[in-house]
């Protein structure tokens, strides 16, 4: 809090001395026909005769331009540019007698021949708006001389760029860049943004994709993707870019890696490797995405957590994903060429290991009965290992002007070698124990994924017509012993069991889908859409049990009623007709129907064969005006292999989980309202979204907590199940002084689910509740100094039906904030602090977690190629990571340990200076 109020006084600070200053305001207009305004035209301002851009502004819609915050008394030289019209210069002076300058009507003559204009490289505008072109002057935007693409995009009006390194313009997506009118690094954005220096680029030109409009002749302005042109001062035809590390620290802690690229013309070869105990990943995931080329291979699955740990395809490239301490390594190359013909190819490899000790704290407190309630604590020591190998390509080939072919086939191998132990107890209402146990887990695993993908894509002639034809198919094998052993007390009455076996699970998926897309207009105002997909299904889920014999200590004993092979087979369809009917330019409405049908065998070898045959009709609609979108979809979706298995999961002899082969495929309606939008002339944006379901048939799990502690879950369909989510955001850049640039943003999400809770037979709605505003600011003074604080509460309210069960609440709060200092030259500071807290009562729970994290610096060579970091991260030693949440009847709080305090004194070598500006989170704790 004490943040947010710092970077509150800091903007005001900043407002008040604006107050002081003057302003000038003038219309522009055509010389011939006054009447006719001049609308976003360039106003530049220098001061007297210096040749430094002081401030811009762009003219509105009604060719009015306000110029704000010019100092009293001095001498302004204004630069006037609008597109086919010849320059202005004005000289001003704001004097404190009249701090409000109104120039009036400004006249500006055609341009009749531009062969003889005389251009003062100086005076070039920082931004030229021409028919269908923005274009910006980089050298208007000054940046840090280690600085690359993305750090002077950042600085430009209208620009916005996510944590993930997407682009926006204007409120508009960004879907391609290019490097001088072409392709660069076979059309991987971020590679050009993320490692081009700034300092070799003269214009950056932005205009509409052209590919997008000619797809959807319908599309609304607002929502029409831009594309970036670079235009350097030097062609860039070879070269190679990335960075090597190393460093060491105390607990014997080490890191070291290299990534690097390579590229002559229309090749380009990326090779990556890195190690390290510091529970962080090698690389940050942009550097991943972009130099070790997943983006240009394909990325199906992702997963992030707060601490920067993250794996693609399944990769793990570093960190722990869960806690934990973990150590890493891996290793892999990528490339990428164009031929002759205009066909892209590309070829992946990566290695990847992972070592991860965790230990994890959780305390469950479960209500069943208004006076009853059960507490549950384990404590659970986990030693993973994984290693992966993934192979990827991908074909892209441009069969004539209007038709594309994709084809992209990868395989994926990995094994698990996981060993846990884990000690629980269950005590009543009265703090009695009534049950207590300890089970460990030895598993090892192998598994095996090939993946075969293609897409046809094909324009034709006629506006708005298209076809697109996907084929996916896909096999995956997984096997996987798991040794476990139970021990369990019980002690109301006394009694214990022990158990000691085998579950050996093979699972193979095969699967095969088949899509089509179809777009025909029938009119200018009616447009004809179907969509219609196949999907073929071919699945094994085989377990099989044996108990240790005591007489060779060999698992050998079967036992038949804890195995069974559940084999799924059959065909399931999907089809969409819509029919788009175009009122006008910014408002449609698009009804249609949906039809499916499943057809599945579910064949068991103890027990009878079960069918699923279903067929599902409904409407849907979605209706788009201006910058809102409204839609209805309805889905339908039978319950996955895993649930059919009729045999429990008996690997814990305190909790049973069961399957159900009767389970109903689930029946969802979802209706979704969004809104986006960005308000050029305030360089406002702000969006709403607000989305919602309600499912019948919908899975839960139906609970029996019996009175020593056991408990045992089974999945069964239920009816009226509610989801609803909102969330809002605002932001405001202020850019238009170099030299100070500063956002201020807000917004909130919330999230109510209205579900079903059954235990012990006791059915119960259970209203969950969780809304969270959020309010946060950036300042950066001339990348001197940079400061960010991001501040936000989470309210979590758990309300039920019945008084079976008692109602949960808690609140959350979370503070974030980064500072950097780039001062004296060559040296820079920077520190993150984040303040958790939440109002749980636990015993041995801390409410309160800090985490503090600094690092200075030092900088060498030319464009700072080489940097010594000495980085302190957890420096309050804040050893466990603590979260909480509610789910069905239950209150759960998890802690996991962590590296704790530590520190490392890291080298850095960036080739071809493309290391990007130093300093911030994506730099400081991971390269």
């Amino acid at each position: 809090m004490r943040r947010f109020t710092l970077t509150a006084i800091l903007v005001v600070c900043a407002l008040i001395t604006f107050a002081q200053k003057g302003t000038v305001t003038g219309t522009l207009v055509d010389s011939v026909n006054t009447k006719r305004t001049l609308n976003y035209a360039t106003v530049s301002v220098f001061k007297g005769a210096d040749t430094v851009l002081s401030t811009y502004r762009l003219s509105d819609d009604k060719g009015v331009f306000k110029i704000n915050n010019l100092e009293l008394g001095v001498k302004y030289r204004l630069v006037i540019n609008a597109w086919m019209y010849n320059i202005v210069r004005k000289e001003i002076t704001v004097e404190a007698g009249q701090p409000n300058l109104n120039l009036g009507t400004i006249a500006l003559s055609e341009k009749t021949n531009t062969l003889n204009e005389v251009v003062i490289q100086s005076e070039r505008p920082p931004v030229i708006v021409r028919k269908d072109t923005i274009e910006f002057n980089a050298e208007s935007f000054k940046t840090l001389p280690s600085a690359v693409v993305e750090d002077m995009l950042k600085k430009l009006p209208g620009v916005s760029i996510d944590n993930d390194g997407n682009i926006t313009v204007n409120g508009k997506t960004v879907s391609k860049i290019l490097v001088d009118g072409k392709e660069f690094f076979g059309g991987d954005q971020q590679i050009a943004t993320k490692n081009l220096p700034a300092n070799i680029i003269d214009k950056i030109q932005v205009t509409d994709d052209k590919d997008a409009k000619r797809r959807d002749p319908d599309i609304l302005a607002a929502n029409t993707p831009q594309v970036i042109n670079l235009k350097l001062k030097k062609a860039i035809k070879s070269g190679a870019f990335g960075k090597l590390y190393a460093g060491a620290g105390i607990k014997d802690l080490y890191e070291a890696g290299g990534i690097m690229n390579f590229f002559r013309d229309t090749t380009q070869v990326s090779v990556l490797a890195y190690g390290n105990n510091a529970n962080k990943p090698g690389f940050n995931m942009s550097d991943v995405m972009r130099i070790g080329g997943f983006q240009r291979t394909g990325v199906n699955s992702v997963m992030i957590n707060s601490e920067g740990a993250y794996s693609l395809n399944g990769i793990s490239f570093g960190g722990g994903m869960s806690g934990g301490v973990q150590k890493s390594a891996g290793a892999g190359a990528n490339f990428n060429t164009l031929t002759k013909k205009g066909t892209k190819i590309n070829a992946k490899y990566f290695f990847g290991q992972g070592n991860n000790l965790t230990e994890r704290f959780t305390d469950v407190e479960q209500t069943y009965d208004n006076n009853n309630r059960l507490f549950t604590n384990s404590i659970s020591n986990q030693d993973n290992n994984n290693y992966t190998h993934n192979f990827g390509g991908r074909i892209e080939a441009k069969l004539d002007s209007l038709t594309q072919l994709t084809i992209e086939p990868s395989i994926s191998l990995g094994k698990t070698r996981n060993y846990s132990a884990t000690s629980t107890s269950n005590q009543d209402s009265n703090n009695q124990k009534i049950s207590d146990g300890n089970r460990s887990s030895n598993v090892k695993g192998l598994s095996t994924e090939y993946n075969l993908s293609t897409n046809l894509w094909k324009d034709f002639k006629k506006a708005g017509r298209s076809l697109n034809i996907s084929l996916n198919v896909s096999k995956k094998e997984n096997d996987n012993d798991d040794f476990n052993f139970n021990n369990t007390n019980f002690f109301n009455p006394i009694s214990s069991t022990t158990r000691d076996q085998l579950r050996n699970t093979n699972i193979r998926n095969f699967n095969t889908y088949l899509s089509l897309n179809y777009s025909e207009p029938l009119s200018k105002k009616l447009t004809l859409g179907i969509v219609t997909n196949g999907n073929y299904i071919d699945n094994e889920n085989a377990l099989s049990t044996f108990y240790k014999n005591p007489a060779n200590q060999a698992y050998d004993i079967a036992i038949p009623n804890l195995s069974e092979t559940v084999m799924q087979s059959g065909f399931k369809t999907n089809t969409r007709v819509t029919l788009k009917w175009k009122i006008n330019q910014s408002f449609n409405i698009q009804p249609g129907i949906v039809f499916n049908t499943i057809d599945l065998e579910n064949k068991f070898l103890n027990n009878p064969q079960i069918n699923q045959n279903y067929t599902f009709f409904a409407p849907q609609l979605t209706v788009k005006y201006k910058d809102l979108n409204l839609s209805y979809t309805p889905s339908f979706r039978e319950a996955d292999i895993s649930y059919l298995q009729p045999v429990p999961n008996n690997t814990d002899n305190l909790f049973k989980q069961n399957g159900n082969p009767y389970l109903k495929p689930s029946k969802t309606h979802q209706i979704n309202l969004n809104v986006y939008k960005y308000d050029t002339k305030r360089t406002l944006s702000y969006n709403a979204y607000l989305g919602g379901s309600i499912q019948n048939d919908g899975i839960i799990m139906s609970k029996t907590i019996y009175t020593d502690g056991r408990q045992e879950s089974t999945p069964v369909n239920a009816n009226g199940i509610w989801q609803f989510h909102a969330n809002g955001n605002l932001s405001k850049d202020f850019k238009n002084n170099p030299k100070f640039q500063y956002n201020l943003n807000t917004g909130f999400w919330s999230n109510f689910n209205r579900g079903v809770v059954l235990v012990n037979n006791e059915r119960s709605h259970s209203n969950i509740l969780q809304f969270g505003p959020r309010i946060g600011g950036r300042i950066n003074l001339n990348d001197k100094i940079e400061f960010s604080e991001t501040y936000s509460v989470t309210f979590n309210n758990s309300k039920y039906e019945t008084e079976f069960y008692k109602n949960l609440s808690y609140t959350s709060q979370n503070s974030d904030s980064e500072l950097i200092i780039r001062f004296p030259k060559k040296i820079v500071w920077e520190t993150t602090y984040r303040l958790q807290y939440d109002n749980q009562k636990i015993q041995g729970y801390n409410n309160t977690q800090q985490i503090w994290n600094a690092a200075v610096t030092l900088l060498f060579m030319k464009n700072d190629r080489l940097q010594l970091k000495a980085s302190v991260n957890d420096i309050l030693n804040t050893n466990l990571r603590n979260y909480a949440y509610i789910t069905a009847n239950a209150l759960n709080t998890i802690r996991t340990n962590n590296l704790g305090r530590h520190g490392l004194l890291t080298l850095t070598y960036n080739i071809q200076n493309f290391g990007g500006k130093v300093g911030g989170r994506e730099t400081m704790f991971r390269f």
